[in-house]
């Protein structure tokens, strides 16, 4: 059986922190990053993420949006032209009906 013993505060705090693990006081690099290292303005960091976000096509709100809407990309033929979903075209006509019927009854329908 272990004797128990009073431990103070002090040296709870001790054994803890040794128990932490080491972080090193300089540059961490990141794999694949073009940050240089050393401190940065604002308008600096600003200007590298948006050259990083230019590098990369695949991302942004404009190719969600044309994801939902059109058909997945052939890797074989990058440069052909994507047609719409068949639900996007279904749903659109129906829309389209619903407007003319709308037009016709309210503005020509006399």
């Amino acid at each position: 059986m272990v004797p128990s013993t009073a431990i103070t505060a002090g040296e709870m705090r001790r054994i803890l922190r040794k128990r932490l693990p080491r972080r090193g006081s300089g540059w961490t690099d990141i794999v694949g990053s073009a940050i240089p290292p050393g401190t940065h303005t604002k308008t600096e960091m600003l200007e590298l993420l948006r050259e990083k976000l230019r590098a990369r096509g695949d991302l942004g709100v404009g190719n969600l949006v044309k994801n939902l809407v059109l058909e997945p990309r052939n890797p074989f033929e990058p440069a052909r032209r994507r047609l719409p979903k068949r639900e996007v075209v279904a749903v659109g006509s129906l829309v389209a009906m619903l407007f003319g019927a709308l037009v016709w009854f309210n503005f020509l329908g006399r």
